[in-house]
């Protein structure tokens, strides 16, 4: 497993070192508090979530998915360590989000006020275990091209249907006091411990998918 993330770790450097300084810019503009800091804290989740993804896809490419069965080395080895590569890769952009609103919490007048830190933290582990929990299983089943494609065809799609959703909601009296029901602060709790049940049953979905595909 350590060989394993050497491996992509070496790669990685090579590839993304352009990336570090976007994820300190993400995530300093995410914990100063201001207007786009929800987008800019997501933001860097979902590009972080496309590191894993990326490795697959340099895996794809070289040959290494052949080349890897020379070694002792497992299917649940081979998935789990794509998994915690993205899981280490999502706590490294957590830790520069916790970080920078340590340090603004010096600052008088910036920064995020409590409940604005925990809600972009909670949105910031969502968005970023639920694309790695869904693409993961994709990847190794279709590859990544087409991984990708499927994905942004399932996004059109469920964009459609949750628009119909919600511009059909004043007219049902029911679905609308519902929605008007839920507390925000509940969800902000439960979000994060849903995308993490997600990626666990990911996980499991991508070893039988692996070990299919070997045999």
């Amino acid at each position: 497993m350590k060989g394993l993330l050497l491996k992509d770790w070496y790669e990685l450097c090579y590839q993304y070192r352009w990336f570090l300084l976007l994820l300190a810019v993400a995530g300093l503009t995410a914990a100063t508090g201001l207007p786009n800091a929800t987008f800019w804290g997501c933001y860097m989740m979902v590009m972080v979530a496309m590191i894993p993804l990326n490795s697959m896809g340099y895996d794809e490419k070289s040959g290494w998915q052949i080349y890897s069965r020379c070694f002792p080395v497992s299917s649940k080895q081979l998935v789990a360590e794509k998994y915690l590569l993205g899981i280490i890769a999502q706590f490294g952009a957590l830790c520069v989000y916790l970080l920078f609103s340590a340090i603004f919490l010096l600052v008088p007048e910036i920064g995020n006020s409590k409940d604005e830190f925990f809600m972009i933290l909670s949105l910031m582990i969502t968005i970023g275990f639920v694309p790695l929990a869904v693409m993961m299983p994709l990847n190794i089943r279709f590859g990544l091209e087409k991984a990708r494609i499927i994905l942004i065809l399932f996004l059109i799609t469920a964009s459609i249907g949750m628009g119909a959703v919600f511009a059909g909601v004043d007219g049902i009296p029911l679905i609308r006091d519902f929605f008007a029901s839920l507390n925000p602060y509940i969800i902000y709790r439960i979000l994060p411990l849903i995308s993490i049940c997600l990626l666990a049953v990911s996980y499991v979905i991508s070893i039988r998918i692996h070990q299919k595909r070997e045999l």
